[in-house]
C-alpha cells in the first residue's frame, strides 16, 4: 500500500501582466469562495487521492515535453453544477484552448487515468461559484460587456496537496525541460 498518497490536483498559475491579474482577481475576492486558498488558476487534474511520488514523476515527464503555452481570455461562461442547483462562471481561453486540453489529457494519461473525469474538460479560470444561476449570468454578462482581452502564457505546472485549511504547492514544474527538476526526490529523478 502507498504511504506517500494524500489528495493532489495539478494546476497551472498563469503568467498575466499585473493590470490583467488584478483585474481578475478583484473579481474572484467578490465572488470566489477559493480566493484565500489559490490564485487565479487552470486546473488540469482535479483533486485525487494520489501517491505523490507516482503524480511528482508522471507530472515531471508530461511537463519535460509540453511547450510553455499562449492564450487569450476574451469571454465568460457560465456553468452549472452537475448536481444542485449553483455553478461556476469561467473564463474561457479562446487561442490557446487546444493546448491546454492536450496537456489536460497527457496528465491523465499513464497512471492518472484511473482518475479521469467522465465529463469533458473545458480549459477555464473560475472566477466565481455560487448556489444560484441567475448571480452568475449576471456577472457572466457583465465581464462580457467589458469587453477585455487579457494574454497570458503558461510556463509550468504546479502539483499542490489539498486539504480542507490550505491549498500548497509541492512541486513547481517548468514546461519544455526534458530534465527532471533537482527538487524531485531522488528516487523520483531515478524512474524518469
Amino acid at each position: 500500500m502507498e504511504t506517500d498518497s494524500t489528495l493532489c490536483a495539478i494546476v497551472a498559475f498563469p503568467l498575466l501582466d499585473a493590470r490583467d491579474r488584478q483585474w481578475i482577481e478583484s473579481i474572484r475576492a467578490k465572488h470566489d469562495p477559493q480566493v484565500e486558498l489559490i490564485g487565479a488558476h487552470f486546473t488540469l487534474v482535479l483533486p485525487t487521492v494520489l501517491s505523490r511520488r507516482i503524480a511528482e514523476a508522471h507530472a515531471a515527464r508530461v511537463a519535460g515535453v509540453t511547450e510553455p503555452i499562449r492564450f487569450v481570455l476574451r469571454r465568460a461562461a457560465v456553468v452549472p453544477d452537475a448536481v444542485g442547483v449553483g455553478g461556476h462562471t469561467f473564463l474561457i481561453p479562446d487561442e490557446g484552448r487546444d493546448e491546454i486540453r492536450q496537456l489536460h489529457d497527457r496528465l491523465y494519461e499513464g497512471p492518472l487515468h484511473a482518475h479521469l473525469p467522465k465529463h469533458a474538460f473545458t480549459p477555464h479560470m473560475t472566477v466565481a461559484a455560487r448556489p444560484a444561476i441567475e448571480p452568475l449570468d449576471h456577472l457572466a454578462a457583465e465581464i462580457n460587456a467589458a469587453g477585455q482581452s487579457i494574454r497570458g502564457s503558461i510556463s509550468e505546472i504546479v502539483l499542490v496537496e489539498v486539504t480542507s485549511a490550505a491549498i500548497q504547492p509541492l512541486i513547481r514544474l517548468p514546461l519544455g525541460r526534458p530534465d527532471v527538476p533537482e527538487n524531485l526526490p531522488s528516487a523520483v529523478r531515478q524512474q524518469s
